[in-house]
């Protein structure tokens, strides 16, 4: 009976609960954006007019006038675009607006973007025009090629691991037999593009501007309208990720020049100079994605642009002034009993996992990053310091002092209440 019971409460709430989950979509106009950013272009949605879409000055974005179906996706707090469902392109041009007044008229271009490092690996590159379309060519031949060289090379090994079982099988019967070459594998295929789209190439000056799309018939398209904001940084200076030996799986920053970086003696660091820009907080949120309810207007965040590893680091400390250049280093689990991992400087032949300078703390220490003409890179001095600490038994005392003093005043009324003596009885 209870099992009837239940069966019929999932029966009557499970449509209900079904119609619940399906979020409601909405044909709406929409801007793709394709931002640059240091870590590379960051695809992101401006689904709303009221959103504010920012972009870096200095550096060319995309943004792509698209109709597609838009929903609400509460979990998040976001609007998110159903391209399978629709995915149509708006005809028309950009027009950019500052204070009113007309800036310029931008017409829709074909648009590529290549990773030749791998979608995961900066940096990253933009091609518009007809070069998107050879570049795009050229990735498709490439991607060919190397399919077919990849199939010759898997073919090629399949009989050579058949020539070696044969070889080998006749050693056992003792018969000498040369052993077969190994095929040889081709490079790793790294570059990867995106298909054509075509956009709205954005590449403007510092400053605040009004955007809208015009149609063909000369009519502004409906919910077009958006505020561009473009923006650039306040400082630029040098960043450091710091990797401890015993904990390489959590590196450290130290954006701030000048700031002070507090090490155990001997503790061993390796350091990684990046060339960094400060940017507003808000602004480079918004950057990355242009509905986010993060990011202060009053903050500052630091992003770093490019590798330094080349140039050598100048450290200064009690044993003296030493100039160190920066190397390859590898990154081993240990075995055994001995949980952990190991740095080490890989062998010939095989990879490396990350590139820094080894710094043995040795006392404070002042590092300067040196450019190619032995001159202190402006922004890169840090001080590393290794706090001295002294007795700590003092420390365990101060705890105690409350209960000390405590069981002092009950001693002390105790005294007092057995000085009056007990009453006599009459």
């Amino acid at each position: 009976m209870n099992r009837t019971i239940i069966v019929l409460i999932f029966l009557l709430l499970g449509p209900g609960t079904a119609r619940a989950q399906v979020p409601v979509k909405e044909r709406q106009f929409v801007y793709g954006i394709n931002a640059f950013a240091w870590e590379g272009y960051v695809g992101s949605l401006s689904a709303k007019s009221s959103h504010t879409i920012y972009v870096l000055a200095g550096h060319r974005s995309i943004l792509s006038a698209r109709e597609t179906l838009v929903y609400f996706w509460p979990i998040t707090g976001e609007y998110r675009a159903d391209w399978s469902g629709l995915n149509a392109s708006v005809a028309g041009n950009l027009e950019v607006l500052q204070a009113g007044h007309a800036v310029t008229v931008l017409p829709r271009q074909a648009y590529v973007i290549q990773y030749p490092n791998g979608p995961d690996s900066g940096p990253a590159i933009l091609y518009v025009g007809e070069e998107a379309e050879r570049r795009y060519r050229a990735f498709v031949e490439a991607r060919d090629q190397y399919r077919d060289a990849l199939a010759r090379y898997l073919e090629a090994r399949r009989r050579y691991l058949e020539a070696l079982d044969k070889a080998a099988a006749a050693r056992q019967r003792g018969t000498t037999v040369p052993l077969p070459t190994a095929p040889e594998e081709p490079e790793q295929f790294r570059l990867f593009s995106s298909d054509v789209h075509d956009g709205f190439l954005i590449n403007l000056p510092l400053g605040n501007y009004t955007i809208r799309v015009r149609g063909p018939d000369r009519q502004i398209v409906a919910g077009s309208q958006r505020t561009l904001v473009v923006f650039t940084h306040r400082r630029e200076a040098v960043g450091f990720t710091i990797v401890p030996q015993t904990r390489w799986t959590v590196p450290e920053r130290a954006d701030e020049p000048g700031s002070t970086i507090y090490a155990r003696q001997d503790q061993v660091l390796y350091f990684q100079p990046y060339a960094a820009r400060e940017y507003n907080d808000l602004a480079y949120t918004r950057l990355v994605n242009p509905q986010s309810a993060e990011g202060r207007s009053d903050g500052w965040r630091w992003e770093y642009t490019q590798s330094l590893a080349e140039s050598p680091l100048q450290l200064a400390g009690v044993s003296g002034v030493q100039t160190v250049n920066g190397r390859q280093y590898r990154v081993e689990q240990k075995t055994g009993e001995a949980l952990g991992y190991e740095v080490i400087e890989p062998p010939a032949g095989q990879t490396s996992d990350f590139s820094g300078f080894k710094v043995q703390v040795q006392g404070t220490l002042n590092l300067t990053l040196l450019d190619t003409a032995g001159r202190p890179v402006p922004g890169s001095e840090r001080i590393v310091r290794v706090p001295r600490l002294g007795t700590a038994w003092p420390l365990a005392i101060i705890p105690l002092l409350p209960l000390t003093l405590g069981a002092a005043v009950v001693a002390w009324r105790r005294e007092q209440l057995g000085g009056t003596g007990r009453p006599r009885e009459v």
